[in-house]
């Protein structure tokens, strides 16, 4: 998992620390979350497809001479939308407490982002309009007028290109400007409201806004000697819109327009049309949909969609095999060379005991070496090609493509957005289920999510049977796991019946990979990955190892023999493998490795020295369907609660002892 900042100050830590606070707001797929990288220095998870901020984010960002709070609040088509789930979006910016917003627009498409800015403005909170990915708009031949834009929005203008780091730091600096200048005014007692520029709405419309707004500053009018904070108060706790007056977090007018919402929204969007003709210049304009837009629509198209995904699941998992295996080899070569005859000899000469020196040997020889030739390789391979998907876009058109599958499950093809990023890691995807709109669609989702294989299962898979079985083994158990999370779906659907609403997705623009943005995610999730799991492998191997060599292993794998081998076919200490997996599922085979060393020594072989094809294929498929890992089991209990969690994880156990003994008997492995 990527490093969180430190929590979002509380108001009353604000108001100590006397810094503003930023909200950060835009559509989805617009470079938000890139942008709150560039911003704050450090690196935040972005993937190019919606639904992937489901939370927010602070961080304290400095800027133009200023401190403050930037929040990075999750993607929202208006204020009155749902993007994460459970309530509408302007409840989580008023949960903020921002004192000015950041806007960021497409520079290339103003006539569909002007809108969410109009309505952001209606509110009576400074703004700042971020006119990113302008380095797209150019590459098309597209010019903004800034300064006649920021004179329509009345706001601060700037171009901006999150990925190169282009105009963020004005921008941001910008923002901090106008939200110190609120919170001073605030501080200071006075009235914050500031003077709106011509809406522009009909006369109807204004009126309807004009008796709204008074009513509502009626509403919120404290009674004789209630405390001020009582609304800041009720606005923690979600309040309505009057409370948000209450409050000083909005004007009466701006709490006016999120109840008149809808009746306010084609006058926004005429606005906007208007507004994104007088300050869109060059050919870009009038030309025709890019190469980019088109490869985008074909990708979401029966034909060639479903062969350019088939394409691109098999070169991913070709490219993970091919470059996988040949780091696994070179660097299980070199330790085996290099490193493992001094650490043998070092541990035996410092520590005087047998069996406690060979237990730290399974660990500190055997496990680092599990550890080279199994999660190094094959997980940095897969979190690289990851990186690449999530960043060229392709996940959304995946989600598109995969719409009716998923139907048939029970889920909107939005679902699809968290089941392929939990090929990455299963716990951000629990979490990304909270773009699903009701708890059956998240209880279902989050069953798929845990029977999705992660990179670590993959790499279970891959480094299993790869070298002993080949590439062709390796697919068919790839899709014995995928006809079991299809066949189990189906159930979980009969069995919860509902019917799900149609894909509502904006659909992501296909973008070249940055090299640079690819290296950097995947690097940092692996160094987390590595971070994560190697004390509980270190500990994993040499409590094996303590287990192994007092002979107490034996002992404990008797009496999963009856499942172990009876049932499954396999050896005896696979069982073992198999329920310290829970802590991290490549100790699976990471520990499985480590029993070959130390048994048979350092070969390339030493799976296959005691476990057959067959035996492998089954342990591999037992391995990716089985009860997901410590972390995810906590992700679904803090998501959908203890109880739901235990009855998820138990199908999963149950679904993999019962696929498995199946295998094993039509392999011969039994």
């Amino acid at each position: 998992m990527i490093r969180r900042a430190r929590r979002p100050p509380a108001p009353q830590e604000r108001c100590a620390e006397a810094v503003p606070v930023v909200a950060l707001v835009g559509r989805p797929n617009v470079g938000k979350s890139t942008l709150f990288a560039a911003a704050s220095g450090r690196f935040a998870e972005a993937v190019n497809a919606p639904g992937t901020t489901v939370g927010r984010e602070s961080r304290l960002v400095s800027a133009g001479g200023r401190r403050g709070w930037l929040v990075d609040l999750p993607g929202t088509l208006s204020l009155l939308d749902r993007p994460a789930g459970d309530e509408p979006f302007w409840r989580t910016l008023a949960a903020a407490r921002p004192d000015a917003i950041l806007l960021v627009a497409d520079a290339g498409d103003l006539r569909r982002h002007l809108p969410l800015a109009l309505a952001c403005r209606d509110l009576g909170l400074p703004v700042v309009l971020a006119a990113n990915l302008v380095d797209e708009a150019e590459a098309r031949g597209l010019e903004l007028d800034a300064g006649r834009l920021s004179q329509l929005l009345a706001a601060p203008v700037h171009l901006t290109a999150g990925r190169t780091g282009r105009g963020v730091a004005e921008a941001v600096g910008d923002a901090l400007r106008l939200a110190d200048q609120r919170r001073r005014v605030r501080d200071e007692g006075a009235s914050p409201r500031g003077t709106l520029p011509a809406s522009g709405y009909p006369l109807d419309v204004e009126l309807r806004l004009a008796r709204r707004a008074g009513a509502l500053a009626t509403e919120a009018a404290p009674a004789p000697g209630a405390a001020r904070s009582l609304g800041a108060a009720a606005v923690e706790a979600g309040g309505e819109p009057a409370r948000l007056v209450a409050s000083a977090a909005i004007s009466p007018r701006g709490a006016a327009t999120i109840e008149l919402g809808p009746d306010l929204e084609p006058s926004r969007w005429a606005i906007a049309a208007d507004w994104a003709a007088q300050v869109e210049d060059g050919p870009g304009r009038t030309a025709g949909p890019a190469l980019t837009d088109r490869l985008a629509r074909w990708s979401t198209a029966p034909w060639p969609g479903i062969p350019l995904f088939v394409a691109a699941t098999g070169l991913s998992f070709g490219a993970m095999m091919l470059v996988g295996g040949t780091l696994s080899t070179t660097l299980a070569t070199a330790w085996s060379a290099a490193a493992s005859p001094v650490l043998t000899a070092g541990v035996h000469a410092l520590v005087p005991q047998p069996v406690l020196a060979a237990a730290l040997l399974w660990g500190l020889d055997g496990g680092v070496l599990a550890m080279l030739s199994v999660g190094v390789p094959y997980v940095l391979t897969f979190y690289v090609l990851l990186a690449v998907l999530e960043d060229s876009g392709y996940l959304t058109s995946a989600a598109v493509l995969t719409d009716r599958l998923l139907n048939a499950l029970g889920l909107p093809g939005r679902a699809a957005i968290p089941i392929l990023a939990a090929s990455g890691c299963n716990v951000p995807a629990i979490y990304g289920t909270r773009v699903l709109a009701s708890r059956r669609e998240r209880l279902l989702a989050s069953f798929l999510v845990i029977l999705t294989p992660c990179s670590a299962r993959s790499a279970v898979v891959v480094a299993a049977l790869t070298p002993f079985a080949g590439p062709l083994v390796t697919a068919a158990a790839f899709g014995v796991v995928g006809l079991v999370a299809v066949g189990a779906g189906v159930g979980a659907n009969a069995l919860v019946p509902g019917r799900q609403p149609p894909l509502v997705l904006e659909l992501a623009p296909l973008r070249r990979p940055v090299p640079a943005l690819v290296g950097r995610k995947a690097w940092l999730r692996f160094r987390s990955f590595v971070v994560t799991a190697t004390p509980v492998m270190l500990a994993g191997s040499i409590l094996l190892g303590l287990l192994y060599e007092t002979g107490l292993v034996w002992p404990l794998a008797g009496i999963l023999q009856p499942v172990t081998g009876g049932w499954l076919g396999l050896p005896a200490v696979a069982g073992i493998a198999l329920v310290f997996a829970f802590l991290r599922k490549e100790l699976a085979l990471q520990l499985l490795v480590t029993l070959a060393v130390i048994r048979y020594g350092a070969g390339a072989t030493s799976l296959s020295a005691f476990m057959t094809v067959p035996q492998l294929f089954v342990y591999a498929v037992v391995t990716s369907v089985s009860v997901p890992c410590v972390a995810t089991l906590a992700a679904l209990g803090d998501e959908l609660g203890w109880r739901a969690a235990a009855t998820l994880s138990g199908s999963t156990l149950f679904l993999a002892l019962g696929i498995g003994g199946l295998l094993a008997r039509l392999l011969g492995a039994a």
